[in-house]
């Protein structure tokens, strides 16, 4: 099985995760998948492999940066930069995940509550001027990550759509080639480097000053750490968070559960969990490999063997989720696995949280009458990159 342009396998036209899941959980729950560099590795598709695969120390990132390891896509990655958090092990990996959980706290995401609020109001304020209709990918779930990460970042307004460009050319499965994504990846890291250099040693309250000032025991970040460490969040805070948004917004619109949210808005927390469920944007998480024999609930896997685990098949696995292909803002326990689980667990997984929490609440306050302005079948799907999320959506009210 080969993965397609737009994920691991072939989407349905929903976006939904693929029905070979399923398959695949019932029968193979540890076979071989084909990834778009035509490397094969073992795909673990069952909700307690998958966590077992996050959780595990004995499944490391660093070794899968190997020459010979396995790699998702064809020619150099971005992803590949040993100083990337993701691709660390302990102990480097200890010293630096202690300082970004300290920024990202959930007293620090409190403090830029205003910050969030404003950007969301100020970009409901825009739809509401357009009249009754727009699209609600570029005027609201696009920029409204972007905005946030940018502006608690201390990025210039006029260099933000720049991170849009460079992020959607450095996950392209098919979208562009493989000196585009290393160009887009070149031009991304030397911005910041710049944005670093000239913040460095100022008394700002921007997160680019906490991360420049921040340490552990005395040590502080490496110019390396920093720069991969600031890409890597504005990449992850816009497009993982537009994805979930986008899709989050549909399946409420045609479910006919964004009038609960709208008639009960204290369930919204709880609807924002389903939403990450229900909305997991990519089929497969960071490739682990094994550095000794691990025996998972579902088989063993051997000592050098890579294996890509699926937080989306396992998001909708029958075992821990009761009829799990069904969206349910009401849903009593919701222990997804969108933001994974053990050491790599989202460092900026509160903030993430709060923007999608602000957004409802926001959208269902002012726009009560939002509804979709064509049919759930018409509507486009972006092709070509890592994560599967609406191109357009046509909404009115």
């Amino acid at each position: 099985m080969t993965q397609q342009d737009e994920g691991v396998f072939s989407a349905r036209p929903d976006g939904s995760p693929p029905p070979e899941f399923a398959r695949r959980r019932a029968d193979a729950p540890l076979a071989p998948v084909t990834l778009p560099s035509g490397d094969e590795v073992t795909m673990a598709v069952r909700y307690a492999d998958v966590h077992e695969v996050l959780t595990n120390p004995a499944f490391s990132r660093e070794a899968t940066l190997a020459p010979d390891a396995p790699r998702i896509l064809p020619g150099e990655e971005f992803g590949e930069d040993p100083n990337a958090l993701t691709n660390m092990d302990p102990p480097r990996h200890t010293r630096v995940r202690r300082i970004v959980t300290g920024i990202f706290s959930p007293r620090n995401v409190k403090a830029w509550h205003p910050k969030v609020l404003a950007i969301t109001e100020h970009l409901t304020d825009g739809l509401v001027a357009q009249g009754t209709s727009a699209d609600l990918i570029s005027a609201f779930t696009v920029p409204l990550p972007i905005q946030i990460m940018c502006e608690l970042l201390g990025v210039p307004p006029a260099d933000r759509e720049k991170f849009q460009t460079w992020t959607d050319m450095i996950i392209s499965s098919t979208a562009f080639t493989v000196e585009e994504r290393i160009a887009a990846a070149g031009e991304f890291s030397g911005y910041v480097r710049e944005l670093i250099a000239a913040r460095r040693g100022s008394e700002g309250d921007a997160l680019i000053d906490a991360l420049i000032s921040a340490h552990d025991e005395g040590e502080r970040l490496s110019e390396a750490e920093l720069v991969h460490l600031t890409v890597m969040l504005i990449m992850a805070g816009y497009e993982t968070t537009a994805t979930v948004l986008a899709r989050g917004v549909l399946s409420l619109l045609t479910t006919d559960q964004y009038r609960v949210l709208c008639a009960e808005p204290e369930i919204i927390p709880g609807a924002v969990e389903e939403l990450l469920r229900y909305g997991m944007p990519s089929d497969g998480g960071l490739l682990r490999m094994a550095t000794s024999d691990v025996r998972l609930p579902s088989g063993v896997v051997r000592a050098g063997q890579t294996v890509m685990p699926s937080m989306a098949s396992a998001n909708r696995d029958p075992e821990v989720f009761p009829d799990p292909e069904r969206f349910d803002v009401r849903r009593a326990e919701c222990p997804h696995l969108t933001f994974g689980q053990g050491p790599h667990y989202c460092a900026g997984a509160n903030l993430a949280r709060h923007e999608l929490r602000l957004a409802l609440e926001t959208l269902t306050r002012r726009l009560p009458g939002l509804r979709l302005a064509v049919a759930a079948d018409e509507v486009e799907w972006r092709s070509g990159l890592l994560l599967r999320a609406p191109l357009r959506l046509p909404v009115t009210w």
